[in-house]
């Protein structure tokens, strides 16, 4: 009796192992896309033939080894029953159970091959395992299913391993005239006077042509101005004009006659109550 609970319990362990789920990342480890700096590792993941879009995430931070890489990249990885995750079986549960049940080694002719590249150079097959090397920061790791194909055949990830550069900043556009843009204050030269019959007190008019303006004559349109209504041009208010000399005393002399006419009449309405 004692014997078959002893058998049972050492097949529920065979089964554990040979089950073992796949080794979940944290969910809130990794950003989606290169890295953005020097900073962390960029892990690219390349389907092959076993379909699916590759991957591109980044590791934030200096990483340890390539495991690491890949668990704080945010990648779903699981090892094989004999070596655990020292070899790397699957990659987000590629290739599936029926056709890799990840026990020991995967074969030579269907397994993911481990690469390196630094920022902008080329991808390199790692001659190390995935929890010997220790990759630099700002640096590629690179994951690709190699089917039947050869150690010179090997299938490279398809992705370059280059940063991309931060977009600049756009410039700022120039700020918009609200109205006409203002001529440039340079004054026109005068227009040569003519020359007079005395040559002794008027300087003689050179032989050469009027002096046309220059460039800063002209108004031009400054970069960001987009124009405006056309204004028409001022017309001075009758109440802003000045009075003539002539008229204020005209108007000044028939006040006078007025006031006389006014002052007439009085004093001959009281001469009559007399």
């Amino acid at each position: 009796m004692r014997s078959g609970r002893a058998i049972a319990v050492v097949l529920a362990a065979a089964i554990a192992v040979l089950h073992t789920p796949p080794a979940q990342a944290d969910p809130r480890r990794g950003t989606p896309g290169f890295c953005p700096d020097a900073g962390g590792v960029t892990v690219v993941i390349d389907f092959q033939e076993l379909g699916g879009p590759s991957i591109v995430r980044c590791a934030p931070g200096p990483q340890d080894t390539g495991l690491a890489a890949l668990q704080n990249a945010g990648i779903s990885v699981t090892g094989t029953a004999r070596w655990g995750l020292g070899f790397i079986c699957r990659i987000e549960g590629k290739p599936g159970p029926s056709s890799e049940p990840c026990i020991d080694t995967p074969p030579a002719s269907a397994y993911w091959s481990y690469w390196h590249a630094p920022n902008g150079g080329t991808w390199h097959y790692s001659d190390w395992g995935v929890k010997n090397r220790r990759p630099p920061p700002g640096s590629f790791e690179g994951w690709s299913f190699s089917k039947n194909r050869t150690a010179a055949t090997n299938p490279q990830p398809r992705i370059a391993p280059v940063r991309p550069e931060r977009p600049k900043d756009p410039d700022s556009p120039a700020p918009r005239s609200s109205g006409r843009p203002s001529p440039s204050t340079s004054a026109s030269p005068p227009p040569s006077a003519s020359p007079s019959a005395s040559a002794s007190s008027t300087p003689t008019v050179s032989d050469s042509a009027e002096p046309t303006p220059g460039p800063t004559d002209t108004p031009t349109q400054a970069p960001g101005w987009t124009g405006g209504a056309e204004l028409p041009p001022a017309v001075p208010s009758a109440a802003s004009e000045p009075m003539p000399v002539s008229t204020a005393l005209g108007i000044g002399f028939l006040l006078s006659l007025l006031i006389a006419a006014v002052y007439a009449t009085v004093v001959r309405a009281r001469r009559d109550r007399r």
